[in-house]
């Protein structure tokens, strides 16, 4: 009876590891139109936006780049935005449609010279970024309501 138990405990455990070792293996493709309904002033969401806090979400977007190694051969940190060109210049545009990346691993900066879908944790808070002038090319703070601890970096199709 003892090693029944055990048999039935084990592959209970087996079917359930996300719930028992914390694991979400099920990603939601998520659109910049989700992410637009966070009122950024107020921190008022949706209860279906607010069910995504912690899971793997997977959204497409364009990187402007923030941390990478000495010559940004390889990008670790980066602003997710949802249309080319909107980056951290004036205007840059609002928290709610703005991601900071964090990657797990470094890419090849050659990865994101085009769009790019991006995998990973999603967080809601806020996050700042702020601006430098580099190369006579100056650059502004910019904020972000999302947060994005990534995981996968793919080629968009």
């Amino acid at each position: 009876m003892k090693k029944i138990f055990l048999v039935f405990l084990f592959f209970s455990l087996l079917n359930n590891s996300s719930l028992v070792f914390g694991l979400n293996l099920e990603t939601k493709l998520v659109t910049w139109a989700d992410l637009n309904k966070l009122n950024y002033k107020t921190g008022e969401m949706p209860e279906s936006l607010r069910q995504l806090i912690g899971k793997s979400v997977k959204i497409p977007g364009f990187a402007v780049p923030l941390e990478g190694d000495g010559g940004f051969d390889y990008i670790k940190e980066f602003l997710l935005v949802p249309t080319f060109g909107a980056c951290i210049h004036v205007p840059p545009p609002p928290p709610n449609q703005v991601i900071q990346v964090i990657l797990d691993e470094p890419e090849h900066f050659e990865k994101f010279l085009y769009a790019v879908w991006i995998t990973g944790i999603l967080e809601i808070g806020e996050y700042f970024h702020e601006g430098s002038s580099d190369f006579g090319k100056q650059t502004y703070d910019t904020e972000s309501s999302y947060l994005i601890r990534g995981l996968k970096v793919e080629e968009y199709d």
